[in-house]
């Protein structure tokens, strides 16, 4: 069992990071020191920030999450041989996203689904001193993923109650850099925007109101633009 870990934070600005984060954090226990790594781009920073820790397993946050006090219990739990990187599903403070995420939980549960909750991992310093990513913001998340599960096994266990605060990002760069880096095939593309198109209609049963739709198909449009756009440049 863990008893104290480093904590990382790749932010641009660290008055950006939640105050609740913050406050969590800084009365925990399990918390040895606290990074707020501000480099860039994110995929390299951090790397650059694991650097500067000292304990075997780092704890990593976005700046932009809220995570409870039991946090670090439920995910070291988790630690045995062969894990190198835990993390737990979140839930939204956007209304469109949160009723989304709360139709495909009860469709299958979010923590059994292939992807990495990036936002709040208990990850092994190790396997990020030996990570040599492109430079990248967006799809660093899958590189990590990957690059862990060729070594180990990245664990979710349920949601214990992180909160995550939306920010928009560029989805047609998104897309267009998750094309260029091959990262998923295109009817795994299309499943997804199926899902928008259609998941979308039936969310409205959890954030009642109509504009969860145009919400999720405004995002359809940029995620498909972004797509034809590298596929045109080929």
């Amino acid at each position: 069992m863990l008893e104290r870990v480093d904590v990382l934070i790749p932010t641009k600005d660290p008055s950006k990071v939640r105050p609740k984060l913050l406050e969590t954090l800084r009365k925990a226990k399990w918390v040895n020191d606290i990074i707020f790594e501000t480099s860039k781009p994110l995929s390299t920073a951090r790397v650059i920030g694991a650097k500067k820790c000292t304990t075997e397993w780092i704890a990593m946050f976005d700046d932009d999450v809220e995570i409870p006090e039991c946090w670090f219990d439920v995910v070291s739990s988790y630690v045995s041989t062969g894990v190198l990187a835990v993390s737990t599903p979140y839930f939204d403070d956007n209304v469109h996203l949160k009723s989304y995420q709360k139709l495909v939980d009860y469709i299958k549960p979010l923590h059994t689904r292939d992807t990495p909750f990036i936002c709040n991992t208990l990850i092994k310093r190790e396997i990020l001193l030996n990570y040599n990513p492109p430079p990248t913001f967006y799809s660093e998340d899958e590189l990590l993923y990957r690059h862990v599960k060729k070594y180990g096994k990245w664990v979710h266990p349920p949601n214990c109650g992180v909160k995550h605060y939306y920010v928009q990002k560029d989805l047609v760069k998104a897309a267009a850099i998750a094309e260029q880096l091959h990262f998923y095939p295109l009817f795994r593309f299309v499943r997804g925007r199926l899902a928008y198109f259609i998941i979308s209609v039936l969310a409205i049963g959890y954030s009642h109101t109509w504009r969860t739709i145009p919400f999720f198909y405004k995002n359809n449009v940029k995620l498909i633009a972004g797509l034809l756009k590298t596929k045109l440049m080929k």
